[in-house]
């Protein structure tokens, strides 16, 4: 449904033909065909509140009474990319990992290289 409609959207949107790319309606177009192109998230599990089950490898029962009739609520992971933000090293850090290995080398060069090894973690990561 979700797709359904931002298909119509899109199709009403470029049938207007914005001759501005940094028009309201262009950036619009991107956007959606943006959202179009991201894989949809399926729920890990859901919760039956009017059967009172957790549903996930099997139902769960809790005691608790339900009050209204309630549809299935979906259960979603946090997507990998808003997880966690990427932390460096600082140099003094850089330097004390490369000491705990048998490297001794000074605090610039671990600091360069910490660094030049997270641009290309980051390379082969995104």
């Amino acid at each position: 449904m979700r797709d359904e409609a931002l298909k119509l959207a899109l199709e009403a949107l470029e049938g207007q033909q914005p001759e501005n790319p940094f028009s309201v309606e262009s950036k619009a177009i991107t956007a959606i065909k943006q959202a179009l192109a991201a894989p949809v998230q399926e729920p890990v599990a859901w919760i039956n509140a009017e059967k009172r089950t957790f549903e996930w490898n099997g139902p769960v029962l809790w005691n608790t009474p339900t009050v209204a009739v309630l549809d299935k609520i979906p259960l979603y992971t946090t997507p990998p990319a808003a997880q966690r933000q990427w932390v460096g090293l600082t140099d003094e850090e850089a330097k004390k990992a490369f000491a705990e290995h048998n490297c001794d080398i000074s605090k610039d060069l671990a600091g360069i290289l910490a660094r030049a090894i997270k641009a290309k973690l980051k390379e082969k990561n995104t």
